[in-house]
């Protein structure tokens, strides 16, 4: 337990003295994630419709019995797969002017279980194009249905509005991940930086790696401290000053000449 808690510790020391690091990185990280999801990854916008399969009535009868809802409930899945199929998205893709090559591949064909209700989800960068998508596949299959099956139980529930707000790229979760990825490789680095600096940076550094008491140090004098308590030479003093008023006491000098 002791061991664990000083391994807790010692690398919370490590992160405490690299904070500056990991908050740069967390810092770029995030911007940089934010600015992908805002300006680099195309946005897309999702519309959606439903269709019910109706249980069919015998004639002159209003009640529907449990055997022609369980028909009908069978029969969810060959519709689901009706829907994606080319006799379906062919049509569509002649009706729906811009739409991408593979419609399929922007098509969510679904259903709750035990329910008559299918969705249909289209996911794509152009918003009016997704609504027209899904409300035309609606339209194709109710029209073909009958053809292809000899049936005629479908029922539009709901038409496509066209999507004002993209639901991706999250911008919230794209800034999140690049906060995570940031913290995770400031750590990273911070933790290469101790394993290979080899230096010792206090007292209490020195004593726990060598198991010896620190009994002295030696102060670290930088260039500015030097430089301020350097002080400027005094100017020489006379040694015989001059009272002032007085003249200096000169011996007058004889007038020598050179008999010949």
């Amino acid at each position: 337990m002791n061991s664990q808690t000083m391994l807790l510790s010692d690398l919370l020391a490590v992160f405490k003295k690299s904070k500056l690091l990991i908050l740069l990185t967390v810092m770029i990280a995030g911007g940089a994630a934010y600015y992908v999801s805002q300006y680099v990854v195309e946005p897309t916008y999702e519309a959606s419709t439903q269709v019910l399969i109706v249980p069919k009535q015998e004639a002159g009868s209003n009640v529907v019995d449990s055997t022609q809802v369980s028909s009908s409930l069978s029969l969810i899945n060959t519709y689901r797969v009706i829907m994606r199929s080319p006799a379906i998205l062919n049509e569509v893709q002649e009706q729906v002017a811009n739409a991408p090559d593979d419609i399929s591949e922007v098509l969510l064909v679904e259903s709750e279980e035990e329910s008559q209700v299918i969705n249909i989800v289209v996911e794509y960068s152009d918003p009016v194009v997704a609504a027209n998508i899904a409300n035309v596949i609606t339209e194709v299959f109710a029209t073909e249905i009958p053809d292809l099956m000899n049936i005629d139980n479908v029922r539009v529930l709901s038409v496509a509005d066209v999507p004002s707000d993209p639901v991706a790229p999250s911008t919230v979760m794209y800034t999140a991940i690049g906060l995570i990825v940031g913290f995770v490789i400031g750590s990273v680095l911070a933790l290469i930086r101790y394993t290979f600096d080899k230096r010792i940076r206090d007292e209490k550094e020195a004593e726990k790696l060598l198991a010896l008491p620190v009994i002295g140090n030696i102060p670290v004098i930088e260039k500015r401290d030097m430089a301020a308590k350097r002080s400027k030479p005094e100017p020489v003093k006379d040694v015989n000053p001059v009272a002032k008023g007085d003249e200096p006491n000169v011996p007058p000098t004889k007038d020598t000449r050179q008999s010949s």
